[in-house]
């Protein structure tokens, strides 16, 4: 967190030892101690909000594009049904409207039976 060499620590330590006095020294050290690790606590858990909230995010804009995938597919899929099912109506209505043509085989056969 912060770049304090093994001098500079102890040059705050003599400057601690000679303001504070080597009575409440120990006291401050650990008041100091105390309050310095609630701040780190606090770092790393805003830390860890703001990775879960970018994975979440991350996660929410993956489900969007997979729902608009999946409604295209079946966008896609109900224009081809929609596509088939006129097709085979049309054919349908189309071969009830027109007779068969008579073949040879039909003929021959109707004129066997006629006999």
């Amino acid at each position: 967190m912060f770049d304090v060499s093994f001098a500079e620590l102890v040059v705050v330590g003599i400057v601690a030892l000679v303001v504070i006095g080597p009575e409440k020294l120990p006291a401050v050290a650990r008041t100091a101690g105390y309050f310095i690790g609630r701040a780190r606590r606090y770092v790393e858990r805003v830390k860890h909000e703001l990775r879960e909230e970018v994975e979440f995010d991350d996660l929410r804009k993956l489900k969007n594009s997979v729902h608009e995938a999946a409604h295209s597919f079946e966008s896609s899929i109900r224009t081809e049904i929609n596509q088939v099912q006129r097709e085979v109506t049309s054919h349908s209505t189309n071969s009830r409207t027109k007779k068969p043509h008579k073949t040879e085989q039909d003929t021959i056969t109707e004129h066997d039976i006629q006999e």
